[in-house]
């Protein structure tokens, strides 16, 4: 009888642990949550000013890019939520930069630029999600937010104009090449910081895994493009250029 009542006893206390164990794991993945996500982006480079030094400044186009990475959240309460992951990040655009015949560059700098950036960065969002309604098992959300950018690779397309004249063309040099690197050719910044404000909608499958859509807007702080520190030869002035891109974003969360 002792031997039963002591099995009892440790059933029942083993059936308690394993009860608690899982009551305080469905309390950590209520409070933290993890997701993937992929999609594509839309980006371009935008000048903040139709000229500098001289230079006739403009956007040139936009570059169709993808991103993927991991979610991370933490759950304040049922309407706010801290986000933040890592992710790669595929971003680009072009910039025409070009002096008026009449104008004599400074020594080291060319006549004109014509460059198609293609980026890559390694991401880390910072930000805020806020759940404005709930219908049925879809939450709609509202989020805002930083990006930290950290540049992995620099290339792209470029036309230089060069301030050598060519005799035999009767014109200036020109330079042209396609998916080169720009390291010291059309330099771009190593961090890139910016702010985001986006909306998704997330569907719950059973309570702990959902599915959700996101549509981000990301727009720069920084001056992301420095073709003043270019080689001799290869500057040329663009202003203060700024990245912008709009996210399609597909995620899974467990």
């Amino acid at each position: 009888m002792k031997k039963q009542l002591l099995f009892l006893v440790l059933l029942v206390s083993s059936f308690s642990t394993s009860l608690l164990a899982q009551s305080k794991t469905e309390d950590v993945f209520k409070t933290f949550r993890f997701g993937l996500f992929a999609g594509p982006t839309f980006n371009s480079l935008r000048p903040v000013a139709g000229s500098s030094e001289e230079y006739k400044i403009e956007k040139t186009g936009g570059k169709v890019g993808f991103s993927f990475g991991l979610m991370a959240d933490y759950n304040i309460n049922e309407r706010y939520t801290l986000y933040t992951g890592i992710g790669l990040d595929w971003r680009g655009g072009g910039v025409s930069a070009l002096l008026p015949t009449t104008s004599q560059p400074k020594s080291g700098y060319m006549r004109g630029a014509d460059v198609k950036y293609k980026t890559q960065y390694l991401t880390i969002p910072i930000g805020l999600k806020m759940t404005a309604a709930t219908v049925d098992k879809i939450k709609i959300q509202a989020l805002a937010g930083f990006d930290l950018g950290i540049l992995l690779s620099q290339k792209g397309d470029y036309t230089f104009t060069t301030n050598v004249w060519d005799s035999s063309k009767n014109n200036y040099t020109i330079n042209s090449m396609e998916k080169a690197k720009l390291g010291g050719l059309a330099t771009v910044v190593p961090v890139n910081l910016g702010w985001s404000i986006g909306a998704a909608g997330e569907y719950d499958l059973n309570g702990k895994n959902s599915v959700l859509v996101q549509l981000i807007y990301r727009n720069g702080f920084v001056d992301v493009t420095t073709p003043k520190t270019n080689i001799d030869g290869n500057k040329f002035s663009d202003g203060n250029v700024r990245s912008n891109s709009f996210d399609i974003r597909f995620g899974y969360t467990f």
